[in-house]
């Protein structure tokens, strides 16, 4: 496979799963969802070692420039960080994915902001010395907010 064969590749799939990522947002007048909590997240919120079990690779920085470069560079370096974090796109759910760590495997993180962001932030924190539960602990406080199923908002 030539690397326009892969590039026009990996943008179909940038394209097809930044359409399935970006949260609505909520009006303070809309009635609240079902309260269930998805499963993956309880699973996740109730096992403080929770682990994802990602072992695929991190796309090459190389398909990507700014902020994606950035985000996909970050996941490069701290893969094992990110296998322990809950992705707050709720990919998890929505997707099939296993950890944050699955969205740089392929190219949902280019498309998804809070991806990126949770990806980046990561790896401050891990540069500054966090351990992975106080990452983990900061990523909950600043990311989380209740699921919203895709078409019921």
């Amino acid at each position: 496979m030539n690397k326009e064969s892969l590039l026009v590749i990996i943008l179909s799939v940038i394209v097809f799963v930044s359409f399935g990522c970006k949260k609505p947002s909520v009006e303070k007048d809309m009635q609240p969802h079902d309260s269930s909590q998805p499963m993956v997240y309880m699973e996740y919120k109730n096992n403080p070692d929770w682990r994802g079990g990602e072992m695929g690779s991190i796309v090459p920085t190389t398909y990507f420039t700014g902020q994606i470069r950035e985000a996909y560079a970050a996941a490069a370096e701290i893969p094992e960080v990110l296998d322990h974090l809950y992705c707050y796109c709720y990919c998890a759910e929505d997707h099939g994915h296993r950890s944050l760590r699955t969205c740089f495997t392929d190219g949902h993180g280019s498309g998804c902001d809070i991806c990126m962001s949770e990806a980046i932030r990561a790896r401050e924190l891990d540069k500054k010395g966090y351990s992975i539960k106080d990452i983990r602990a900061a990523i909950d406080s600043e990311f989380y907010e209740p699921y919203e199923p895709h078409g019921q908002h």
